[in-house]
């Protein structure tokens, strides 16, 4: 193959994992953005007081928020 050509597909690659990830940076609610820094702000406030508990129940109500937001966005059909 020519060099030209593989340059080609390593840049249309390139470009398809760019969109990938910037669409899946916008695809995180508020509400799981808002749990996500209060577990931050938790964790480097009070460290001894964070436990596992806490950090899975936070990471649980962010995922079932980032999951009815993406079903609010493929019902919406934008």
């Amino acid at each position: 193959m020519e060099p030209e050509i593989l340059y080609g597909i390593g840049a249309l690659l390139l470009l398809i994992a760019l969109v990938w990830g910037v669409s899946r940076g916008r695809l995180k609610s508020r509400t799981a953005e808002s749990i996500s820094e209060e577990s931050t702000r938790e964790i480097y406030q009070e460290p001894e007081r964070f436990d596992e508990t806490r950090r899975d129940q936070l990471k649980r109500a962010a995922e079932s928020a980032e999951a009815s937001a993406e079903k609010r966005e493929d019902t919406s059909g934008t």
